[in-house]
């Protein structure tokens, strides 16, 4: 394998002027350990258009890792590069959107076997959820594949492609074979950013005690979708007020970005109330810088995540990668990265019938959706409580964790990560393919759908000569990617003498090898609107 292309929609990699989330942050890690230590000749990134290039600018400045092999091509490009081979894999940083078209354009265009791989974020969005539905019409090849990051996120997305099969045979339809193919590759993590830290700085700026244990639970404050953490300051309530013999000065600080909510002034004011104000400290909107810092200042790591938009759980493998004992819920990716070498698993409880609630689903809000889905699950409030205390007071249980958290966070280092998902794509390339060749089935049919709006085609006999004005014509920003100042100096500078249409067209293919073959036709359509040709009097 040589080139592995990406779509790079915006919001895919990064979300300038937007809140935090988990999405962009795990792709952006994701590419730049890719380019960091794939073994791709070329990481080819296709952008929509010229706009979205800054973005990627910013984004990669400041990686201090060599970009040589990172490219950068248009969308409107994607087709020829298929045609002739010239991409070997093409990855989608979701699951959906979009996802299904990439199918089908490989399915038309691809002349060799090019898997089409897709990476499994958030699986409880009723809208991303129903898109597959299309697997029916745009079913993948057996070299296709979902990168599950997780076994609960496997399991979700098996039991959704059973859902869609049922709801198409009970309708006549026919089940789309072959289904995806469903590898669990875990995302991973830079440990050389989340090691290193200065506890003692760290704490005396926090204001916790050198002999102080202090938890740490990193993540977004939101309980719309990550987590409620008003029963995690109950719990320590107790811990405060009934403390256990001979157990160090509990603390508690809370670190995440905030997320369009109140809550850390919430949480505040709760600690108030409870009385252990002065043992919980609430960090909002740290530095990535500041992260390793925050993970040395504390003693252990703890995460009663409650919500189904969580399927993987990034923040607890950092943990892991600082050497923090970890106490979170039995719940989504946890299962896969928490044992009880490194920690301990508290049970959760679903005590909510939710069918009714899936079907009203489509149509709620997506906030309020996921609170009353979190707030359905119940984090066993007393082993909670109880693996607190038992690792207040057991430190070589403690030492001994910890050991076992930085030896097994080695498995999610990203160059063993990324190696695992280049030998997937080998995998998948060296199987059996061969090109459908056939269209979208789903395509939008612009000239079937609305070519009676005109009132007719352009004839190709049509007898066309350069405008003498020698103002430039304005070209969109949004159009540099196909009209390019030169081709329309050369294809003015062809019609100095009267040519027709069907002419000019020839002469732009000539300058357009690049190109598809389409696009031809659409600058010689563009210079007759913008007048940089005109209908010749001769």
């Amino acid at each position: 394998m040589r080139s592995l292309g990406l779509l790079a929609n915006p919001g895919t990699w990064s979300n300038p002027g937007g809140v935090l989330v988990g999405r962009t942050v795990a792709n952006s890690q994701w590419l730049r350990a890719l380019v960091q230590h794939g073994s791709m000749a070329e990481v080819a990134i296709f952008i929509g258009e010229a706009m979205d290039v800054p973005a990627l600018e910013t984004l990669t400045a400041g990686w201090g890792v060599p970009l040589e092999r990172l490219a950068v091509y248009t969308t409107w490009q994607l087709p020829e590069l298929l045609a002739r081979g010239g991409v070997d894999v093409m990855h989608h940083a979701s699951h959906v959107d979009r996802l299904y078209d990439l199918v089908a354009l490989r399915d038309r265009y691809a002349v060799k076997p090019t898997p089409v791989t897709g990476q499994l974020h958030s699986l409880s969005y009723p809208r991303l959820h129903q898109e597959h539905a299309r697997w029916v019409l745009v079913p993948p090849s057996n070299t296709d594949a979902l990168f599950c990051s997780s076994t609960a996120g496997r399991g979700t997305m098996e039991r959704t492609f059973d859902l869609v099969d049922a709801a198409a045979r009970a309708r006549g339809l026919t089940g789309a074979t072959p289904r995806w193919n469903l590898p669990v590759v875990p995302l991973g993590v830079d440990l050389e950013s989340v090691r290193g830290g200065d506890r003692v700085a760290t704490r005396r700026k926090l204001g916790v005690p050198e002999k102080a244990l202090l938890l740490l639970s990193l993540a977004r404050f939101t309980e719309f979708d990550k987590v409620d953490l008003v029963p995690l300051l109950r719990v320590l309530e107790r811990l405060v007020h009934a403390p256990t013999p001979h157990a160090p000065e509990i603390h508690l600080l809370l670190a995440g970005a905030r997320q369009g909510t109140q809550t850390p002034e919430l949480l505040r004011v709760l600690a108030q109330h409870l009385g252990i104000e002065g043992r919980v400290h609430v960090e909002v909107d740290f530095s990535d810088a500041q992260k390793r810092h925050l993970l040395a200042a504390a003693d252990v790591f703890v995460s009663p995540v409650d919500n189904v938009q969580e399927t993987f759980g990034q923040s607890v493998i950092e943990a892991l990668g600082a050497g923090l004992p970890c106490v979170v819920s039995d719940f989504d990716g946890y299962k896969d990265t928490v044992d009880e070498t490194v920690g301990v698993r508290v049970p959760t409880r679903l005590g909510v019938d939710w069918s009714d609630l899936s079907e009203l689903a489509p149509l709620l809000y997506e906030r309020p959706l996921h609170l009353v889905l979190g707030q359905s699950v119940e984090v066993d409030a007393l082993s909670l409580e109880a693996a607190l205390r038992l690792l207040s007071v057991d430190e070589p249980r403690r030492h001994a964790m910890a050991k076992a958290a930085r030896a097994r966070s080695e498995r999610y280092a990203w160059k063993v990560v990324v190696g695992q998902l280049e030998e997937t794509w080998r995998d998948l390339s060296a199987r059996p393919w061969s090109a459908p060749h056939r269209a979208h089935p789903l395509r939008l049919d612009y000239e079937q759908l609305f070519g009676h709006f005109v009132t007719g085609r352009i004839d190709p006999a049509r007898r066309l000569v350069a405008h003498p004005r020698a103002d430039e014509p304005i070209i969109y920003p949004e159009l540099k990617n196909l009209v390019l100042a030169d081709d329309v100096k050369a294809l003015r500078d062809y019609a100095a003498t009267v040519r027709t249409f069907d002419e000019l067209v020839g002469f732009a293919r000539t300058r357009l090898v690049d190109r598809p073959a389409w696009v031809a036709t659409f600058i010689v359509t563009w210079a007759v609107k913008q007048s940089v040709l005109m209908d010749s009097a001769g």
